[in-house]
């Protein structure tokens, strides 16, 4: 681990115990349910909501609420960071915490393999070399099958969603990508091949992925942890070859995940493709014909929230097309994220901003992956 990034950690350590002090203020107002709106469209902005939390045991207060809020469908889907990764049985604690009521929401988290593994031999868990190394040591078939293994070890223990594979190419001196080996070649065939054998392995598991980073974050110079990466002016169209293969396969991913990636010449506005429409819609949906669920990297990171708060990230999101929207909620905790969404949701369509049709849609292409995710989950 860089010094730099053992300084971002411990920086996120601090700024989430402030955070959360703060936020407990509002926690009462929260934890009852006080001012929660429940109608259609609320129900929709809820499903819509894939959230963080912090801690990392079942008496967090923050995960107590969270997975209140899930089981009243406030809060559609909930995913683990390293900040929520104590013991085994801790683990398998929250899980049950978040597994517990009648409504459960879908459980994310990342597990590509090297440094971005969170759960490790540790706590039982296949070890899954980075990308990079899978690649030159494996081919797709014998990589398959070692997804397919952590595939299985995830939905044992109750995990619906990988936030993987990476379809950047691969440049050694990227220091988000590149420097852990995450990509795992820079020709866009193998990109693909070894994308899919990941996307494939996992869903023999019941496990859904998310490939990412839409459009591509293998050349950016900088890590959109600290500010949107600007990808202006080293991004070519060959970027969009791997998701474009993979897209277009047989067994397309059932998300794709968007960057903090500002791309000028696409999107001239300056804003990254998380809530950029030329991006989201132009270039994914509309160019690559993608009909899936698009989700968000979280909007609080840096790259975002240096330049917009979260009511206008999650608004201009959706108003991007994207469907899923990643709300770490920790450095500025609030406990009344998800209603305060309902309510910026509803401003934002009575101001012709949103429309409750796109919000609907969206909500029912998450409904799509939920229905299929938690029919595998029972299945096993």
């Amino acid at each position: 681990m860089t010094v730099r990034r053992t300084l971002r950690r411990l920086r996120r350590y601090v700024q989430g115990g402030l955070g959360m002090a703060i936020g407990m203020l509002a926690y009462p107002i929260a934890w009852f349910g006080w001012f929660r709106p429940r109608d259609k469209l609320a129900a929709a902005v809820g499903d819509l909501l894939l959230v963080g939390f912090y801690g990392a045991s079942s008496a967090s207060p923050s995960a107590r609420l969270l997975a209140r809020q899930a089981r009243r469908g406030q809060v559609g889907a909930v995913f683990f960071v390293d900040q929520n990764i104590g013991t085994a049985e801790e683990i398998a604690g929250l899980l049950r915490l978040f597994r517990s009521g009648a409504s459960q929401p879908l459980l994310a988290i990342d597990h590509e393999g090297g440094i971005v593994q969170r759960l490790t031999a540790a706590h039982g868990f296949t070890p899954l070399p980075a990308a990079r190394d899978i690649a030159a040591t494996m081919s797709p078939a014998e990589a398959r099958s070692l997804y397919a293994q952590a595939g299985r070890e995830l939905a044992a223990l109750g995990f619906h969603i990988n936030l993987g594979p990476v379809l950047d190419v691969d440049e050694p001196t990227n220091p988000a990508i590149g420097v852990f080996g995450r990509a795992y070649s820079t020709d866009p065939e193998h990109i693909a091949a070894y994308a899919q054998a990941f996307i494939e392995g996992f869903a023999s598991a019941g496990i859904l992925c998310a490939a990412k980073h839409f459009p591509g974050h293998g050349r950016a110079v900088s890590d959109s942890h600290d500010g949107a990466a600007d990808i202006s002016a080293t991004w070519t169209e060959a970027e969009l070859d791997p998701f474009a293969r993979v897209l277009a396969s047989n067994h397309a991913p059932p998300m794709v995940m968007t960057g903090h990636l500002r791309l000028d010449p696409v999107a001239p506005d300056g804003r990254p493709a998380t809530v950029s429409a030329p991006i989201v819609t132009g270039l994914l949906r509309e160019r690559l014909r993608y009909q899936g669920v698009v989700v968000t990297d979280d909007l609080d990171m840096g790259a975002v929230s240096h330049i917009m708060g979260r009511e206008d990230a999650i608004v201009q999101a959706i108003a991007a097309g994207s469907d899923l929207l990643m709300v770490k909620n920790l450095f500025g905790y609030d406990p009344l994220m998800p209603q305060r969404a309902v309510s910026w949701v509803r401003t934002a369509i009575a101001r012709g901003v949103l429309s409750e049709e796109q919000v609907m849609a969206a909500a029912e292409r998450v409904r799509a992956i939920r229905r299929q995710a938690l029919a595998s989950s029972r299945s096993e």
